[in-house]
């Protein structure tokens, strides 16, 4: 493994590392907490709610959905993290761009607020993310009382407070960002990436203000001792191998290595990376509306892009060279909070199968909810299983699908297969109305359905992650036609609710 330093135009250091290991990416903010406001973490989920070159909230589902991109943040007491990766560079870089526009050059109007942090009613995903948690540590060995009992007075809550949450404005939301999110304060590790491209990419960005880089200089020695703290403490650490993914394990543990090393902090003159002098002409071009087909313009792009790739040289699950693919969708599960609602479905169906036989096999939906989160599953026929993996992507990606998140009517919501393909299940987590969710569902699915230009479009990218993610020749799935996909969703769609 080889590493290298960086410095580009614009101020941000970037560190590189060589291991043909595929391509991942973390940008490291240094973002101090002052108060409980939780204003660090309304910025983390503004970013990804959108910037001038993306400008729409679907944006991010839309990317994670259809490619094989992994795009998330967390924020802490003193850093916000950004990281992505992809086994395909042309997807890399579009997850790099995305990201390089939601740091320097978001969107922050009053629809975000309200929809991402909080209306002052019940809408706002931070607000429904904070509900959760606070209603899991209630439920904890330990109760409220106590646990503040054992809170350091001193310390904030850098993810907000749930009854506060609300009176953050616009007006906090964007002086955090220019005074903290400036390319001198962010540091960007990398895995095999192309650092012209990256430059390039980068000369697209506005310009930062001279006048912000000068109150940096006043935050930087202290934010640099709390980062190289904060890299010393080993329940971090373990938190952070808990968090996240191996390959961006790798590249937090090098950042605080870098911290630590007095070598690499007292280099001034890291060598400035040159532009390529060529034309910019990317897989990643943006245009400022979306498509008639809803899909992101880079996305359809980007399918084109790798589709001619694909029938130029080889097969689709072969087209990576170099690197092992190390996806296993086969393991994609649901999230913890959804273990006792996924076995109450699994009873729903299978206490219902019987009367399937009966009705010459007609296939049934469960539907489950408790206060806070709602599950829709569905068992996948032995044969259907590559369709219901495609088809699965396709309904994450499709904006009807998308509107009760980006409205900030619940925390997160996707559809997934799961246990090696056996169900198909979407859920809603943190949700307002999780039973209002679940009679959506197949009136979304049947609207999908009809929607035929916009599964058309998606139906490539969702090809090329299937044969990735299952290590599959393009053959294997080449036959699977728009069509297919809609009969598919009417099925689902008309699938009875069991009675139990």
């Amino acid at each position: 493994m080889t590493e290298n330093i960086y410095c580009h135009k614009n101020g941000l250091k970037h560190i590189n590392i060589i291991d043909n290991e595929g391509f991942s990416a973390l940008f490291v903010v240094n973002t101090p907490i002052f108060d409980n406001s939780g204003v660090a973490h309304g910025v983390e989920h503004m970013v990804f709610r959108g910037s001038t070159a993306f400008p729409h909230p679907e944006t991010l589902f839309q990317l994670t959905s259809l490619t094989d991109a992994k795009i998330n943040a967390s924020t802490f007491t003193e850093t916000t993290y950004f990281h992505c990766q992809s086994q395909c560079e042309h997807t890399f870089m579009l997850a790099i761009n995305y990201l390089l526009n939601g740091l320097f050059n978001p969107i922050f109007n009053a629809d975000d607020l309200r929809f991402e942090i909080h209306d002052g009613n019940n809408k706002g995903v931070i607000y429904q993310e904070l509900i959760g948690v606070e209603q899991a540590n209630q439920e904890s060995t330990k109760s409220t009382e106590e646990s503040n009992k054992d809170t350091n007075e001193n310390e904030f809550c850098y993810g907000g407070i749930s009854t506060s949450i609300g009176e953050l404005t616009l007006n906090d939301l964007t002086a955090f960002h220019q005074r903290f999110y400036h390319a001198s304060n962010i540091t960007l590790v990398t895995a095999n990436a192309d650092m012209e491209k990256i430059a390039d990419l980068i000369t697209l960005l506005p310009k930062q203000s001279t006048q912000i880089k000068v109150e940096l200089g006043k935050y930087r020695t202290q934010l640099q001792v709390n980062a190289q703290e904060n890299a010393l403490d080993s329940e971090n650490t373990e938190n952070h191998q808990k968090k996240y993914s191996q390959e961006i394990n790798k590249l937090i543990t090098l950042y605080h290595l870098w911290l630590q090393d007095p070598y690499y902090q007292e280099i001034d003159d890291y060598k400035e990376i040159e532009n390529s002098n060529k034309p910019l002409i990317t897989d990643t071009d943006t245009l400022p509306v979306l498509s008639n087909s809803n899909l992101i313009p880079p996305l359809i792009t980007l399918s084109n892009k790798l589709v001619k790739k694909a029938n130029n040289k080889q097969a689709i699950g072969l087209a990576i060279k170099n690197i092992e693919i190390k996806i296993s969708a086969n393991k994609t599960l649901l999230p913890n909070l959804f273990t006792k609602l996924c076995q109450q479905a699994k009873n729903q169906l299978t206490d219902n199968k019987s009367i399937s036989n009966e009705l010459n096999h007609q296939r049934y939906s469960a539907y489950t909810s408790d206060q806070r989160n709602a599950l829709w599953l569905t068992a996948i026929g032995v044969t259907e299983k590559k369709l219901a993996n495609i088809t699965s992507y396709i309904i994450s990606a499709y904006p009807l699908f998308l509107v009760p998140r980006c409205q900030g009517l619940c925390y997160a919501t996707q559809a997934l297969t799961i246990e090696n393909s056996a169900y198909l299940a979407i859920y809603s987590a943190f949700d307002v109305n999780p039973n209002t969710r679940l009679k959506e569902v197949p009136l979304c699915l049947l609207q999908l359905s009809q929607d035929k230009r916009f599964i058309s479009m998606s139906l490539a990218l969702a090809k090329i992650k299937y044969c990735r993610a299952y290590q599959a020749q393009s053959n294997q799935v080449i036959n699977i036609t728009a069509t297919d996909i809609s009969n598919y969703l009417q099925v689902l769609a008309n699938n009875p609710h069991p009675k139990v």
